[in-house]
């Protein structure tokens, strides 16, 4: 039988008065520069968090949204040091070399390329938190990056949210697998607003942190590699049988991506003796930035304070 979180109760703990913003790069042992937005409350943090993203939309435009979206301000109000960050080929962070080279040939940017990326902001999370363990928190490709690294340093995981996974779905005509990269037009962007389910406004400042660091008048250019782990022929590429940390599987009820058969054999497969499955009614891929989003900002906190 699958456990379902039927009830989402508020944290209990105190709200912070006042949150700090702060922008940083990190190097990576590779010598590439991972990009990595923090929020914080004032004083010392009860735990850390690292927030990964999609294929196409870096961290620092996923959870950190105006007008009341920030997942990363949720969590800092409840005395969470949070610290979202952008993989190589991703908004502030590093291009690699295969991006500025022709569209031809293989993805670049696979999860496995991108593990220094994400453990260089592990590192940067313990060290400026003071914490041992971080929690991790991913949506959609980002799930893949989180797991995969959750299943190589299980000592540094406190807890895990899953949001959104496309565990193993073979899906080659859904998203380009080949090529090595692609590029979106801000139009293309704003085209794709549902005014009955989003907030114009924070559509807008979605696709405003997207295209951030696009020169003005510039086409977004995004690596194919994430598409292929998620789509390819050989997804999956992480096991979900080596993630022991606690778990939890969330994914929207009208998402079209992230499969609920799929989503259930990723939860099912899970080493950790605490897991959850969780569905949001009515959300969809990108519930971060919809009508939905508080349900889901209540998942991701809920299951974070909950007691060890």
């Amino acid at each position: 039988m699958v456990p379902l979180i039927l009830a989402l109760a508020a944290a209990s703990s105190p709200t912070p008065a006042k949150l700090r913003r702060s922008e940083h790069h990190v190097t990576t042992t590779d010598e590439s520069r991972v990009f990595v937005r923090r929020v914080r409350p004032e004083g010392k943090a009860r735990g850390a968090v690292v927030l990964t993203h999609g294929a196409g939309s870096p961290a620092s435009a996923v959870w950190d949204l105006p007008f009341g979206y920030s997942v990363m301000e949720a969590l800092s109000r409840q005395g969470y040091d949070t610290f979202s960050v952008d993989v190589r080929g991703f908004g502030g962070s590093s291009t690699p070399a295969a991006l500025k080279g022709p569209a031809e040939g293989s993805p670049a940017v696979r999860a496995a390329d991108v593990m220094p990326d994400v453990d260089a902001a592990v590192r940067f999370a313990q060290k400026r938190s003071g914490q041992a363990r971080v929690d991790l928190v991913g949506w959609s490709w980002g799930c893949v990056v989180a797991g995969l690294y959750a299943s190589r340093h299980p000592d540094e995981i406190r807890r895990m949210v899953l949001f959104a996974p496309v565990y193993d779905r073979r899906w080659p005509r859904r998203h380009r697998t080949e090529g090595v990269w692609r590029s979106e037009s801000r139009e293309l962007h704003m085209k794709w607003l549902d005014p009955e389910k989003e907030d114009p406004e924070v559509r807008k400042a979605y696709v405003a942190a997207l295209f951030r660091f696009v020169p003005d008048g510039g086409d977004l250019v995004l690596p194919n590699g994430p598409y292929r782990d998620v789509y390819g022929p050989d997804a999956p590429v992480w096991t979900a049988t080596t993630v022991t940390a606690p778990t939890l599987v969330v994914r929207g009820s009208e998402d079209r991506a992230s499969l609920r058969e799929p989503a259930l054999r990723l939860f099912e497969a899970l080493a950790s003796p605490e897991r959850a499955y969780l569905e949001l009614a009515g959300a969809g891929h990108f519930a971060f930035r919809t009508r939905r989003a508080p349900e889901l900002r209540r998942a991701i906190v809920s299951f974070l304070t909950d007691p060890e």
